[in-house]
């Protein structure tokens, strides 16, 4: 999940940041950013003992023989730049297929685009 955040966010960095530059070592920064993670969840329980249910959200199934879509956007400034992003995966979470497109001008109440997958 964590991974998964990183690629996505480092995508979004590089379309929208000029000046966004890759990690050199991701796998360092990734495994440094669960162990903060960790310590911070540690440090966490130990100051709030009462603190006893940890919930994950996740992706959900569909139903057997359905298709789910998973889509988001985003956008920065004033609607100067947008992009959005999805993925179609199988009842049985495996992957179909995926798309990332950079829209332009847009912002979160409305859009004009139109996708061909």
């Amino acid at each position: 999940m964590t991974t998964c955040w990183h690629l996505w966010a480092w995508r979004n960095k590089a379309i929208f940041e000029e000046v966004f530059q890759r990690p050199d070592n991701p796998t360092y920064v990734i495994q440094n950013f669960i162990r903060t993670i960790e310590e911070v969840s540690q440090d966490h329980l130990q100051k709030n003992p009462h603190h006893k249910e940890i919930v994950y959200i996740g992706w959900k199934r569909p139903l057997d023989g359905w298709v789910k879509l998973n889509c988001d956007g985003a956008c920065k400034g004033n609607g100067e730049l947008a992009g959005c992003g999805g993925h179609l995966q199988k009842s049985d979470g495996r992957w179909i297929k995926g798309f990332s497109r950079k829209i332009g001008a847009c912002d979160a109440l409305h859009d004009d685009i139109s996708l061909d997958c």
